[in-house]
């Protein structure tokens, strides 16, 4: 199938890379369907690119590449509606905010995405960990930074 994608225009992609949010995504409810891929220049970074509107796009990456201590608890019932049996189904993705200055950008570890890999159901979930906002640097920012 080809998709009109944010930043690289039209692109062919296997339909196996829908990935589908009964719920939506926070804020943008009424966007159901996905695809997820990496981006070409580098394996840590992926797209997650609506196929209903081309303009809506978040970039993400898996949380242990940039933050190996990031712990998730996810209830029963938020994994039943995305049909999950097993830990072993699950990706975990954070969206993340590049800034201009590059080293000054953030993931937001409050709020994951949370992606059935049989079934290519997905959620966004709000954790109730006191220790994540939505913005941590990704980038280690020295003393007065």
């Amino acid at each position: 199938m080809i998709v009109n994608t944010k930043y690289y225009g039209e692109i062919e992609m296997e339909d196996d890379r829908i990935i589908t949010f009964p719920k939506g995504i926070l804020g943008l409810e009424e966007y159901k369907k996905y695809i997820l891929f990496e981006m070409p220049d580098n394996p840590k970074l992926f797209l997650l690119q609506s196929m209903d509107e081309e303009s809506i796009c978040f970039l993400l990456i898996k949380p242990w590449d940039f933050f190996p201590d990031y712990e998730t608890e996810i209830s029963d019932e938020e994994l039943s509606d995305i049909h999950v049996n097993s830990m072993e189904q699950l990706a975990v993705f954070n969206i993340i905010n590049i800034k201009e200055e590059v080293s000054k950008s953030t993931a937001n570890l409050l709020a994951p995405i949370i992606i059935n890999a049989d079934t290519r159901e997905a959620l966004q979930i709000v954790l109730q960990e006191d220790k994540y906002k939505t913005k941590h640097f990704i980038f280690s920012q020295k003393e007065g930074d």
